[in-house]
């Protein structure tokens, strides 16, 4: 729901009141016996007519997506840029549940995804593109229960994925994407159906850097090259079966670099080059056992950058070549022991985009270039006048004063790198969360549209280009999820999808 200028704008705490009551009406319908006949099988009833497409891929020069239409349920289509006519590519599981694929990756020529055909449970299934291309690899777990293929990560001509069969549960595995035969157990890192919960699998040169715990080390770093003797512990930073517990695991040149406790600094950064030698803390940044905590780690023009706590700044900007002395506050983007929260670090070509406060206003979008002098919040071009318009349209009655207008749009996320240009997601004073694209500059700094016009938001995300075009979801006029196409020459158009038709209750 959102209110237009006539009755004044709709704060987003109203917002967020009215969501917690829709749901607590839902589970109340429930909780009053609402049930499906004796016999029948249960699905959620279609309170309105959408089509919400997810799970967007470019393969080769075709479009990949789930949605639903309503009488296949969720499945997977395909789009021709050329005509914009969205097509079913395959019908896995005949009716209205649908396989809900998940979790698509590029995998060579073809895409490898999680579905649900109705009898083998979630699987692990690739398509090459095709109808007839399109197939179940591997009932991993025979039957109708669920494997839940999970962190599908292509490395040279094998797939690597998490897995559970029933009886090692959540383990490594490999396939070649083909056929049941490619598809093994890589390495029973945890025996017995505990499973060593292997995630964050990050690709790294020709190795796959992941966390895993063995039941006798706690979750700690462990490495895989494809094969049972090369996937193994890279270092026990935590004796023991506490467990150093490694995060956000992030790639810079041929290094490693990744957050983790090891019992005596608390969360902080570390690097490896995959040997036990090479696998150090790179700082201290805040002493003690609180730890710095790193956070949004991001690789750009050779070093990584970060947001952290020294303690005395609060979380602000760092940036690390690897070594301690390289590894420094960038900036204290708001003085002192404020926090300038710096979140979303999205590299591009020419700079480092990310959102953060200075503490005097809102979250707005801020640039740098690797530099303290470099680092600034992201310019944006508004005469004085359009300034003053723009802060008295955002007026909210019950306010004491009008919100400032902020340069580059207020509250920044979703943010994505497309070529030389971000673009994300954002408010400013006469629009709800829309579409805005930066270069760094003043005059490359503006909103891109307006697609839900009006204090409506839009939220834009699932950012995909294929060759010329580039492919998005977001919100329409009516508050339906939809399919957008912004093409070669800039003009931006809602693609058409099915809409099915508002289900039955059951």
């Amino acid at each position: 729901m959102s209110l237009h200028r006539g009755s004044g704008r709709q704060p987003r705490s109203q917002r967020q009141g009215l969501a917690w009551l829709l749901g607590a009406l839902a589970l109340a319908s429930l909780a009053a016996g609402w049930a499906p006949e004796a016999g029948a099988q249960w699905r959620p009833p279609r309170a309105r007519p959408v089509s919400v497409p997810v799970n967007l891929l470019a393969l080769d020069e075709q479009l990949l997506l789930a949605m639903d239409d309503g009488p296949h349920g969720q499945e997977l289509w395909t789009l021709d840029p050329a005509d914009l006519q969205p097509r079913l590519l395959a019908d896995i599981r005949p009716g209205e549940l649908g396989s809900h694929p998940s979790q698509p990756v590029r995998f060579g020529r073809q895409a490898c995804f999680a579905a649900n055909d109705g009898r083998s449970g979630f699987e692990l299934w690739c398509s090459d593109g095709s109808t007839a291309g399109t197939r179940r690899v591997a009932d991993i777990r025979p039957g109708p229960d669920d494997s839940v293929p999970s962190a599908l990560t292509p490395l040279g001509e094998q797939l690597l994925l998490v897995a559970d069969d029933g009886r090692h549960g959540f383990e490594l595995w490999i396939s070649n994407g083909r056929d049941a035969a490619g598809t093994r157990l890589l390495r029973d890192l945890n025996p017995g159906a505990g499973g060593s919960n292997p995630r964050e699998l990050l690709r790294l040169g020709d190795r796959v850097f992941f966390v895993a715990d063995d039941g006798r080390h706690g979750a700690e770093l462990w490495v895989s090259d494809g094969t049972p003797a090369g996937t193994r512990l890279v270092k026990d930073l935590r004796p023991g079966p506490g467990g150093a517990m490694p995060a956000r695991l992030t790639a810079v040149g041929e290094r490693l670099f990744f957050v983790a406790d090891d019992g005596r600094h608390g969360p902080e950064l570390w690097t490896s080059d995959g040997s036990a030698r090479g696998t150090r803390l790179v700082r201290d940044i805040q002493p003690g056992a609180a730890g710095a905590r790193p956070a949004a780690l991001a690789a750009w023009n050779g070093r990584l950058f970060f947001a952290a706590d020294d303690g005395r700044h609060g979380i602000e900007l760092w940036a690390s070549d690897g070594t301690a002395a390289g590894t420094r506050l960038l900036r204290d983007l708001n003085p002192g022991p404020g926090h300038g929260l710096p979140a979303h670090l999205t590299a591009t070509p020419g700079a480092l985009f990310f959102a953060a406060s200075d503490g005097a206003g809102p979250v707005q979008l801020w640039r740098s270039d690797g530099s303290a002098a470099g680092t600034r919040p992201a310019p944006q071009a508004m005469a004085p006048e359009l300034a003053r318009a723009a802060r008295a349209a955002r007026q909210v009655p019950g306010e004491e004063a009008p919100r400032q207008a902020v340069p580059g749009g207020e509250v920044p996320n979703r943010l994505a790198a497309d070529g030389p240009r971000l673009l994300y997601a954002a408010l400013d004073a006469e629009h709800g969360y829309e579409l805005w694209t930066s270069d760094g500059s003043a005059a490359g700094t503006r909103l891109l549209a307006d697609l839900a016009p009006g204090p409506a938001d839009s939220y834009p995300h699932q950012f995909t280009r294929l060759g010329l075009r580039l492919f998005f979801a977001a919100d329409d006029a009516q508050g339906i999820t939809s399919l957008w196409c912004e093409q070669a020459d800039g003009r931006i158009q809602p693609v058409p999808l099915p809409r099915p038709l508002a289900g039955k209750a059951p």
